[in-house]
């Protein structure tokens, strides 16, 4: 069991980690992306690729983290609860941003990734310029939608914690 400090210590964590993080995830979809479809496509996809590392290697560990505060809060709760019940789908509508990216992201992500790492080359062979505006914008879209599925585990965490 938790104090009610760890409790609150728990619940303000999750949320607030869970919506800072989503709020990154989005505002590089709606500031980063605009800027890439404006500046040449090589040189958008040298700079998309260092996004992808940078970004791998602090989002999916901030959404696990959220996910965690939310599991513990749901292991705690008392066993018939709806506290349970609604931390327990906080968490994993919160990590649900992995398989997400996994199966719905990664075939655009991939792609823009050979073809920013075989240059000008790998553009021409993979559509040319058009094709990478398109996976681009795609890619915009698909992060705005990752961002606000962790915002929406965010949100049902925020839900448990004010109306258990």
């Amino acid at each position: 069991m938790t104090t009610p400090l760890q409790t609150m210590s728990l619940q303000i964590f999750g949320i607030s980690t869970g919506f800072v993080t989503a709020g990154a995830i989005i505002a590089l979809s709606y500031s980063t992306v605009p800027i890439f479809l404006e500046h040449p496509n090589e040189t958008s996809l040298r700079h998309l690729r260092a996004l992808f590392s940078s970004g791998s290697h602090i989002f999916p560990q901030l959404a696990a983290a959220a996910s965690t505060a939310f599991s513990v809060l749901a292991y705690n709760a008392p066993s018939s609860s709806s506290l349970r019940t609604q931390n327990l789908l906080a968490a994993a509508v919160s990590i649900g941003i992995a398989p997400f990216t996994i199966f719905v992201m990664k075939p655009t992500n991939m792609t823009l990734k050979e073809m920013g790492e075989e240059g000008q080359g790998g553009i021409e062979k993979s559509g040319g310029e058009q094709r990478v505006q398109e996976l681009l914008r795609r890619f915009g879209r698909l992060n705005a939608i990752r961002g606000t599925i962790l915002a929406l585990g965010a949100g049902i965490g925020l839900k448990a914690a004010l109306n258990p």
